[in-house]
């Protein structure tokens, strides 16, 4: 594997660096993409997502055309984020579920419950649904981040989501001394039913231990292995004991997501895992080769993971599936740490989408703090070409 290229594709706006959507192919046989992305208030406030459109697979874009936007209330402001969408090519639509959540007087409230939104788009006639709310019997409420969704062999869509750990009185846990809740583990599944429409359901929940990692779990990455598993890659953290390590978890279903094994350290094939900080990461199998990958952020570079950081390098790895496992000697670094940036600069930010013409993975991230770590939001957009074979 080889980084073929790197280049600015969205530059910051006066500081409010864009933040990537999705982006993927809308048509079957096509060459037409869509790619969603927003921009960034502050840390972890997004607002004026837009959609663009490429009919010449990436060559060209249409004008970006507003989509979701935040609103005023009485208590603050509505804001959307972390929009995952996935082209169904059985029935030609892309879905999309968006996070919707209240920031009180437009301040981030790490406790707040959250409201999963669905809206659908139709290429053929270039038309969205409506966007209407997810209704689960969940007392917070589920959140999307860092959700890339798949529709499994037996045409189930399944959205990997997330949710507070809740104690004995439905109050977020936080780890002695945290600023964060705890995170627990759930997905949006969706079954397609006779008349068409979708019934939607979340899948048992994965409790972490909090003395293995203090933030618990978030950002679930999902792939349907070859013996009709699937495995899950879980950001972890170990910000409140850094001296313990920082990893990357692994669990598997075998009910088609429903339920879940107790996490373990992501292993690799050769030697012990490799520590990771705590940051989103995504699992994909090849359409050229059937081979799976990963592509996140591991600690190569000498320095300890400490709660989120480091988040660079961020790498590509082939995956073995059995025993499931990192392929070590396939570890290939895309972008890190350049000469005179912040050890804080972040690679962690990102989406993909495998082209259709070449194999070629198309990256997109967001390189927060590669001006500096204190003006981290003076960011630009990057899309960058990679080799797989």
């Amino acid at each position: 594997m080889q980084v073929l290229s790197r280049e600015v594709f969205i530059t910051h706006e006066n500081g409010r660096p864009a933040m990537p959507g999705f982006v993927l192919y809308i048509s079957n046989h096509q060459r037409t993409l869509t790619h969603r992305w927003g921009r960034q208030d502050y840390s972890d406030a997004y607002d004026d997502f837009v959609d663009q459109i490429s009919y010449d697979n990436g060559e060209t874009w249409t004008d970006p055309v507003p989509h979701l936007k935040s609103y005023e209330v009485e208590e603050g402001k509505v804001r959307y984020a972390e929009p995952g969408g996935l082209f169904d090519p059985d029935t030609g639509k892309l879905i999309v579920l968006t996070d919707r959540v209240l920031y009180p007087g437009d301040h981030l409230d790490v406790d707040a419950d959250y409201t999963i939104v669905y809206d659908a788009f139709d290429p053929g006639t270039n038309t969205w649904s409506d966007l209407t709310p997810l209704e689960f019997d969940y007392p917070c409420g589920v959140a999307v981040s860092f959700c890339r969704p798949i529709k499994t062999s037996q045409g189930r869509l399944v959205f990997p989501a997330q949710t507070h750990f809740l104690d004995q009185n439905g109050k977020p846990v936080h780890y002695r001394g945290c600023w964060s809740p705890a995170g627990v583990i759930v997905h949006v599944l969706g079954d397609y039913q006779d008349d068409g429409s979708i019934q939607w359901h979340l899948s048992q929940p994965v409790i972490p231990d909090l003395e293995k990692t203090s933030r618990g779990l978030y950002e679930p990455a999902i792939a349907e292995l070859t013996d009709g598993r699937f495995a899950m890659i879980l950001r972890g953290d170990n910000s409140m004991f850094p001296d313990r390590s920082g990893y990357k978890w692994l669990s598997f279903s075998e009910d088609h997501c429903e339920t879940w094994t107790d996490p373990v350290p992501l292993p690799c094939d050769v030697g012990d895992p490799i520590e990771s900080g705590s940051n989103g990461s995504s699992i994909f199998r090849s359409a050229t080769n059937d081979r799976l990958y990963w592509i996140g952020n591991l600690c190569i570079d000498g320095v300890r993971p400490n709660g989120n950081f480091p988040r660079t390098p961020i790498v590509i790895a082939e995956v073995q599936e059995e025993p499931f496992a990192l392929k070590r000697d396939t570890i290939t670094v895309i972008d890190r740490q350049q000469p005179g940036e912040s050890p804080q600069v972040q690679h962690s930010n990102f989406k993909f989408y495998q082209d259709r013409a070449n194999g070629n993975v198309v990256l997109f991230l967001a390189r927060y703090g590669e001006a500096s770590a204190e003006q981290w939001m003076l960011a630009n957009y990057y899309r960058y070409r990679v080799e797989l074979e």
